[in-house]
């Protein structure tokens, strides 16, 4: 290997900046490459009937015997979801702590893998090498139990990946982010640091989990009807924190939620919840009880529809209706691009009676991600020569790079790549090189990548102007029939006499062109290509246009 290679380092990241989910990072070093996490985005408004969103993996596959192991920072699905996707076309190792290694098991067999992978169960504070790398796991704490960080030792130097962090004194499982590694490192020296910006933009610090106990107390002890809790299925503590307040107002807990029921059982297998026997009940034995005497928790913190919520707030739930009574608490800050969806819920859960407590409190959650004053803290201690902001919008990515250039690192030094880009890490260089044209990889029911972006936006096209279907019949060179014209989510009350024109007017241009002498396709080439003019002359839409042409 020549000595120029080993002085560089290369960092690819193939998601997570930009948006909020699909976290993965490519680092490239001595011809070995580690994937640092391997998450799903979720949809929004933009992409209608998509599930997620996962990485574009063609870099990866190109060079899989290159690539030596996936490197798991924590176990949300915006840093795990995507494993089953990519280990269905190729084997590696999978280093992560003790739960995030159970979660994503879980997800492995809803999509088993070409071969079961192997797992390394790793603690906060061991060091592992991996073909050219060294590295350290770095508690953290997050909104989920069992995060670390990253100090990956390279021959050009340290890079420290914070993965998702907050620094909490007081987290309800007692496990803080681990400073002093952080600052030891710092000491050392940090050639670049990367840094979740997930909460770039807000001031001062986020408050600790542990104060949310005083406001559920306050609540559970006012509250006369069922309590409903809808809460992230994989934050743990949440999850402890209303078991115990249960208990301790005496009432039965029941889960509802295939993700919540499964994670739950996750976590308390593998000794990260403390459930007594006797609180957990059955969605029968929860029927049977007093309203004061239950608790409810389930998924649906974001309004996802068919989650536990949206079901229980729209009347589909098997099991629970929301009604008068009832007390509503979603602790949960909504994600960018899901404040339509949780508005319509509590909307709905009001409308039938329900007192509902929502992020409009503030004591009702708190981010399981570091504001301004972390982050600085976070720089601070690790004092890195060069700088790149990682996790979340450019706004927030932006902000991050503010942040560090208060802290006195110059901007020359400071770099907010995109996704695909490829840079180049060295003792006296950081910087874009290259870069990677990444696809947009839609996950739609049992269909991987089918999906493209022509298909949304002729989703998006059907949901706001309709779709018009013209049906041609033709024999021996004749028109047989007048065009049928149908249309779905097309117009109201005057759809039948537009319809009419439409039909009319395609009939005489058919009519033309068969006179032409133009073939069966040509002719229902032309008459789409037509048609998309004739519907807006009449209808002022741009409707999603088909036409058959059939010969007889």
């Amino acid at each position: 290997m020549s000595k120029n290679n080993k002085d560089k380092v290369k960092i690819i990241p193939l998601g997570g900046l930009g948006t909020i989910g699909k976290n993965i990072t490519l680092i490239e070093y001595n011809n070995d490459i580690i994937i640092i996490d391997c998450g799903i985005m979720f949809p929004n408004e933009e992409t209608p009937g998509i599930d997620f969103i996962i990485p574009d993996f063609s870099y990866i596959f190109k060079n899989r015997d290159r690539v030596k192991a996936i490197v798991v920072t924590h176990g949300h699905e915006d840093h795990i979801g995507a494993i089953p996707f990519l280990l269905q076309k190729i084997s590696i190792p999978i280093y992560a702590t003790k739960l995030t290694i159970g979660l994503i098991q879980s997800r492995l067999l809803e999509r088993p893998p070409i071969n079961e992978p192997e797992f390394i169960e790793i603690k906060p504070r061991d060091i592992v090498n991996i073909a050219s790398f060294t590295i350290e796991f770095i508690r953290v704490t997050h909104s989920i139990v069992d995060g670390v960080g990253l100090a990956i030792q390279t021959g050009p130097g340290t890079i420290i990946h914070t993965g998702d962090f907050k620094i909490d004194f007081s987290p309800v499982d007692g496990d803080v982010t681990d400073i002093y590694r952080f600052s030891e490192y710092g000491e050392k020296g940090v050639l670049l640091l990367m840094s979740d910006s997930t909460n770039a933009e807000k001031v001062g610090f986020t408050k600790s989990e542990s104060i949310l106990d005083d406001r559920l107390i306050d609540i559970f002890s006012t509250s006369k009807g069922r309590i409903i809790v809808a809460s992230f299925a994989s934050n743990i503590n949440r999850i402890q924190q209303i078991l115990d307040i249960a208990k301790r107002y005496h009432r039965k807990v029941v889960l509802t939620g295939f993700s919540m029921i499964k994670n739950v059982e996750i976590s308390r297998t593998l000794g990260y919840l403390n459930i007594k026997d006797d609180i957990l009940v059955s969605l029968e034995e929860a029927n049977q009880l007093p309203d004061k005497k239950l608790v409810i928790i389930g998924t649906g913190s974001q309004g996802e529809p068919m989650s536990a919520i949206y079901r229980m707030a729209n009347g589909l739930h098997r099991h629970f209706t929301a009604q008068k009574g009832d007390t509503v608490i979603i602790t949960a800050s909504v994600i960018p691009g899901n404040e339509r969806l949780v508005t319509n819920v509590i909307n709905l859960l009001m409308q039938l009676g329900a007192e509902v407590y929502y992020n409009k409190d503030s004591d009702i959650h708190v981010s399981g991600h570091g504001s301004a004053k972390e982050l600085k803290l976070m720089i601070s201690m690790t004092r890195p020569k060069y700088f790149m902001p990682i996790h979340g919008e450019f706004k927030h990515l932006k902000a991050h790079a503010r942040i560090a250039e208060s802290l006195k690192i110059k901007s020359s030094r400071i770099l907010i790549p995109q996704n695909g880009d490829v840079l180049e890490l060295s003792s006296k260089f950081f910087g874009k090189k290259d870069s990677i044209n990444l696809s947009q990889i839609y996950v739609d029911g049992s269909e991987i990548g089918d999906v493209d972006s022509g298909i949304i936006k002729e989703r998006q096209t059907m949901s706001t102007d309709g779709i018009i279907i013209a049906t041609i019949l033709i024999s021996e060179g004749m028109l047989i029939m007048k065009p049928e014209i149908a249309a779905k989510g097309f117009l109201g009350a005057r759809s039948s006499h537009v319809l009419g024109k439409i039909s009319e007017t395609v009939e005489e241009k058919v009519c033309k062109m068969l006179k032409d002498d133009l073939s069966v396709n040509e002719i229902r080439i032309k008459i789409k290509n037509e048609l998309k003019n004739i519907v807006y002359k009449l209808s002022k839409r741009n409707s999603l246009v088909e036409v058959q042409v059939f010969e007889i």
